[in-house]
């Protein structure tokens, strides 16, 4: 064994065990799993975000690339879909928004326990990515059981190379992966390593009934809503979201139509509207349980700190259709457009009090053709319907 081999099973094992001793990783099997799968193979090259928002190119060339492969963090693997990107930026730091990356392991490790998938369980994932958490499912499934599909046949062909590269040949298919793949299931069970803003159709019925799906519930207000889904027909699912936060970024059919600047440069360039005060904390949107409720009922709306030149900090809620709500440090509100999205953010945290402020974990979803309908403990404890 040569010393890079050494070091990199040494940085696995501390990886490894911090996993297990903050409680992500439990199961003996899984445990086993995350030592075998070598996630350096998986990512050997990937970005690094400076201090200044731009993105540095990593690879084996630096003398700390093992210790960051091995940290308990995502880590991003491409920019703007775009694997020229890279080239440019081992050159010097580049802008442009992540669109893969090799997820953070303890949330990888707690979605695949509670997944609780078993030997003889077929299994779709929905984001192949890097190809490592395939990997780590055939491991312990054994890959004539995985199926993953990809939307960036570069990526997947990638991917493909990597998992034959330790002997393992699980399916793996281009293609958008909310459609699934038709002909493919039923699937035992669905993992999404892209979140979506509503569970697809197609998901339901390639998963048997009695089958689970977990997936990211995407809002850009955040929240990292992760539902785990029991199936009970062709077109019916309910269950509730995990106590465990976890983000991914979006399917690609689904990614936001603008970005979070672009509506704030829209915003700053729209004349003065009405100010009025508001009882409601500006921090109460990264609350874990109050911003995933608020999150959930108030969709399609970003937020963005924000400080004038010469002024103090503002909280931004920016809507894709153009409507914005303002925040400053005085408790003072603005708001214009067609939604009055602060109005918004306060019937949603008003709900979430005279609901005796629930826990992430007390809350679950009915998924019904066109419909998710949020509940608390129970599904006959309806609290609202998700907008669409």
């Amino acid at each position: 064994m040569n010393t890079t081999t050494r070091d990199a099973v040494a940085a696995r094992t501390r990886m490894v065990g911090r996993l297990t001793s903050d409680g992500a990783l439990r199961d003996p099997e899984w445990i086993e799993a995350f030592r075998a799968i070598p996630r350096e193979l998986f990512v050997p090259r990937f970005y690094s975000q400076t201090i200044t928002g731009r993105w540095s190119a990593v690879d084996d060339t630096d003398p700390d690339y093992i210790e960051k492969v091995y940290e308990v963090t995502s880590l991003v693997t491409q920019l703007d879909g775009d694997d020229n990107r890279w080239d440019a930026a081992r050159d010097e730091p580049q802008t442009g928004a992540p669109t893969s990356s090799s997820s953070d392991p303890a949330l990888m490790a707690t979605m695949l326990e509670a997944l609780d998938a078993s030997e003889g369980d077929r299994v779709l994932e929905v984001g192949t990515g890097t190809g490592y958490n395939a990997a780590l499912m055939a491991h312990r499934l054994g890959a004539d059981h995985v199926t993953s599909i990809e939307v960036d046949e570069t990526l997947a062909a990638a991917a493909r190379r990597r998992l034959h590269r330790l002997g393992y040949w699980p399916t793996v298919v281009t293609g958008d992966g909310a459609a699934g793949v038709p002909g493919g299931g039923p699937f035992d069970r669905i993992i999404a390593t892209a979140s979506a803003p509503a569970v697809p159709p197609a998901w339901l019925a390639q998963t048997a009934t009695g089958g689970k799906i977990l997936l990211n519930l995407y809002s850009q207000l955040g929240g990292g809503a992760l539902l785990l889904l029991t199936v009970t027909g062709p077109d019916h699912a309910e269950g509730h979201i995990l106590s465990a936060p976890g983000s991914f970024m979006p399917l690609r059919a689904h990614q936001p139509s603008s970005t979070t600047q672009e509506r704030l440069r829209v915003a700053l360039h729209d004349g003065d509207a009405e100010r009025t005060r508001t009882d409601v904390p500006g921090e109460i949107i990264h609350h874990p349980d109050a911003g995933l409720f608020i999150g959930l009922i108030v969709r399609d709306v970003a937020w963005i700190g924000f400080t004038p030149e010469g002024g103090d900090p503002q909280q931004w809620l920016l809507a894709a259709d153009g409507s914005w709500a303002m925040r400053d440090h005085q408790d003072g509100v603005e708001q214009q457009g067609r939604r009055s999205i602060w109005d918004e953010i306060a019937i949603g945290y008003q709900t979430w009090e005279r609901l005796g402020r629930p826990t992430r974990g007390r809350l679950g979803i009915t998924v019904t053709p066109g419909h998710h309908q949020l509940w608390l403990d129970t599904p006959d404890h309806e609290i609202t319907e998700l907008p669409r």
